[in-house]
């Protein structure tokens, strides 16, 4: 039996993506902390949808997180043939203001853990010839990002990092992918108040469009998704924008109001 793991699946675009992939008959692993949240959703998908879930309440976070999460799925024997690496957190606020254990825990969960996910899944996707790896980036990883360094950081390795690993498996069934939402409302919006910053300044895509738009293109040979006409523009007009402007740019949008 097949199964999608989604992580992050408690909430905004992981919860949508849950429903999405159940409503189109995908049996599901969904790892997140809150197993309250996961026993609820389980229950609600498998009577909606009549499919099978598993549910993973665990830490996924850093190395061991991502091990953790991989062994316990393994030891139940179950096959993952698309993988969508969406847990993720964020700060708005100066670097030098923020704790550093805040920094390393951004890079622990948006790097490292779908970093480990990824070559521990693709080993298994390569041996059974074919599979799907999904890693949720953001528009925000095609420059850099004041008030938000590390996090643009971290979103930039995403997607550099993707690209760089669907180059090496082109020649095989397996396909690795970053899809790059701009600015959406999800818990990572409301819980660091970005709102009076970027989210003040652009339109904000609801976490269910962003779900949507990645099952429509589950079978996209694109390396790299961007969601949104107007995100893609902006991509394509910061191509003609010396850096220093942009990074001022950016700076000045992201200044609470």
């Amino acid at each position: 039996m097949k199964y999608t793991l989604i992580t992050g699946a408690s909430s905004g675009i992981g919860l949508h993506l849950a429903h999405i992939f159940a409503k189109n008959n995908h049996n599901l692993i969904l790892a997140a902390r809150n197993k309250d949240v996961l026993s609820l959703l389980k229950e609600n998908l498998e009577s909606l949808y009549k499919v099978n879930v598993k549910i993973m309440p665990l830490d996924i976070a850093g190395e061991a997180g991502a091990a953790n999460l991989y062994e316990a799925i393994r030891k139940e024997q179950l096959r993952v043939d698309i993988l969508i690496n969406n847990a993720g957190i964020g700060y708005h606020g100066k670097f030098l203001e923020k704790e550093s254990q805040s920094d390393l825990d951004m890079i622990n969960l948006n790097i490292i853990t779908p970093t480990i996910l990824t070559k521990l899944f693709l080993q298994d996707m390569l041996k059974i010839g074919g599979g799907k790896i999904f890693n949720i980036a953001s528009t925000a990883g095609f420059q850099s990002g004041p008030l938000m360094s590390v996090y643009y950081g971290t979103k930039s390795y995403l997607i550099n990092f993707s690209e760089g690993v669907a180059e090496e498996v082109r020649d095989s069934n397996v396909k690795v992918i970053a899809l790059c939402p701009g600015p959406t409302k999800t818990s990572f919006e409301k819980m660091n108040r970005i709102e009076k910053g970027l989210f003040k300044n652009f339109h904000i895509a609801e976490p269910g469009d962003v779900a949507k738009y990645l099952y429509k293109n589950i079978d996209t040979n694109k390396d790299v998704l961007v969601h949104g006409r107007l995100n893609k523009f902006m991509i394509f007009l910061t191509k003609f924008i010396p850096r220093k402007i942009n990074l001022n740019l950016i700076k000045k949008i992201q200044e609470k109001k």
